[in-house]
């Protein structure tokens, strides 16, 4: 019994591996500021978050980053993370906010319209008895299209930003651990180049 607590207890817990040179490799170089306020060098973070979104059993996700020279400076990471997926969580809200505002009043544009069509369709049909079957039935098929994209944008267009933001609201959770290797690379273990992220999960 105890045993098998322990393993559900480890499967609650995801880490993925990074082996890199230098900590600034993750870090977007063209970016001035302060490292706590850094953004995140966008290959490095499309990397991660690649690999945790395969983890989403997991209660608590760890990054654990390898380097092979400077300082192990966990808490700086930490920081430039959090910070990084803080403000991507907003904007994605924001976004999503505006996304299903945006929804609505084209669903409020769309039954405007099919209303128009199935009115001006009565109004045919009570002036024209002998309407042309294509007419009518041209006229419904508008009033239906009129709301078959802002329904679809309601219905399910939302769902990608949602999931994008709950993926950035975990990230900002993570816990970082760096460990220093200081080793001599031989000619079958090569450096990690500034540009180059690796992986072992």
């Amino acid at each position: 019994m105890t045993a098998r607590r322990d393993e559900r207890h480890s499967r609650s817990i995801a880490p993925v591996r990074i082996h890199i040179h230098e900590l600034a490799q993750l870090y977007n170089s063209l970016d001035p500021s302060p490292f706590w306020d850094r953004d995140l060098d966008r290959n490095a973070a499309e990397f991660i978050e690649g690999e945790f979104r395969e983890r989403p059993w997991a209660d608590t996700w760890h990054l654990i980053v390898h380097v092979r020279t400077g300082e192990a400076d966990a808490q700086t990471l930490q920081s430039a993370l959090e910070s990084y997926y803080d403000r991507l969580t907003t904007s994605t809200r924001r976004e999503l906010r505006e996304h299903l505002r945006s929804a609505r009043l084209g669903l409020l544009a769309g039954l405007a319209l099919f209303g128009m069509f199935m009115g001006a369709r009565a109004l045919l049909r009570a002036t024209v008895p002998a309407m042309p079957t294509a007419v009518d039935e041209g006229l419904i098929i508008l009033a239906w299209l009129t709301l078959w994209r802002p329904a679809e944008t309601l219905a399910y267009e939302w769902l990608p930003l949602y999931r994008r933001q709950r993926l950035y609201a975990r990230l900002r959770a993570v816990r970082v651990n760096v460990q220093l290797e200081r080793h001599v690379a031989t000619s079958t273990n090569k450096l990690a180049t500034p540009n180059e992220v690796g992986h072992k999960t």
